[in-house]
């Protein structure tokens, strides 16, 4: 009778001890599947117009279009990666960061590569394809690591208070009567390159410093005045045989001897490869201006 009863036990037991074993507990899945943080996108054409959301980094790989009457715009606080060779091409509408017509900018749009050790030319840049509409703007962005951050083909979109670094060139202007006002251009190779004869764009009051070249100009009606221009190699390069006036920049001092070293003009026969003609650059500032250049440097310790 007592080893049946131990019999029954031991049975007992046993059963206890799997049951327990083989009991399932669920456990909550902690990421949502719609919460994305980043959003890829790779040859994207848009189809309708687009916002994008600012809390949220986006990859593009290849290229995204903005087509002919479709606006793209890149809210304050937006991330934007560009993969190798990434572009966006403009055709229709885009709109960066914070509108015109707001003030003042509190959050920035970053645009940069999305390689890990990044360098100038990772990315080709934004390129305003001929695209006609007088509404696209950049305002309040950081665009580094491109070949050409932006690629402005005769169109006129206004860039303003933002801040250009480490590209190959930030900013071209082909054909272009766009408005370059208040930002900081450099570290790049090239700052500013201008083409086109029946254009003026106007670039005013920008810090266009630490570049091999500040601005290389092809287009002798560009107006370029009230900038800071020092601290380049070369902080003007004339490329046509045109004269050029340039009035009211700060050249980083006032002695017109080392101005004079700092442009390439009609007077540089050994650094050009071509006719050119003279860069007219008095009366100059003779001190730096003050209210010219990026205007918010505390928020780019938030990127």
């Amino acid at each position: 009778m007592k080893i049946r009863l131990i019999y029954y036990l031991l049975i007992f037991c046993l059963g206890l001890a799997v049951g327990i074993g083989c009991t399932t507990q669920e456990t909550p899945n902690p990421v949502s599947p719609e919460d994305n943080a980043e959003v890829v996108l790779k040859d994207h054409r848009l189809t309708e117009n687009e916002t994008w959301d600012p809390e949220k980094t986006y990859i593009v790989q290849g290229t995204v279009e903005i087509p002919k009457d479709i606006t793209l715009s890149v809210p304050p606080g937006t991330t934007v990666k560009f993969g190798r060779d990434a572009l966006l091409t403009v055709r229709g509408i885009l709109k960066i960061g914070t509108p015109l017509n707001q003030d003042p900018v509190t959050r920035l749009v970053h645009l940069t590569s999305d390689n890990v050790g990044p360098n100038p030319g990772d990315w080709i840049g934004i390129v305003f394809d001929h695209t006609h509409g007088l509404e696209s703007f950049v305002r309040g962005a950081v665009i580094e690591h491109a070949t050409v951050a932006l690629d402005i083909k005769t169109t006129s979109p206004t860039v303003t208070e933002c801040t250009l670094r480490l590209n190959k060139t930030a900013i071209a202007l082909d054909g272009s009567d766009a408005r370059i006002q208040h930002n900081d251009i450099l570290d790049n190779h090239i700052g500013i390159s201008t083409i086109g004869r029946q254009t003026r764009p106007k670039i005013e009051k920008n810090n266009i410093t630490k570049n091999e070249t500040g601005i290389f100009c092809e287009n002798v009606q560009s107006i370029i005045q009230n900038n800071n221009l020092n601290a380049n190699i070369f902080a003007l390069r004339l490329n046509v045989k045109f004269d050029l006036v340039v009035t009211n920049n700060w050249w980083g001092n006032s002695d017109t001897i080392k101005i004079a070293n700092v442009i390439v003009d009609a007077a540089d026969p050994v650094l050009t490869t071509k006719q050119i003609g003279t860069v007219y650059y008095k009366p100059f500032a003779d001190a730096r201006i003050a209210d010219a250049g990026f205007p918010y440097p505390a928020l780019l310790a938030d990127l």
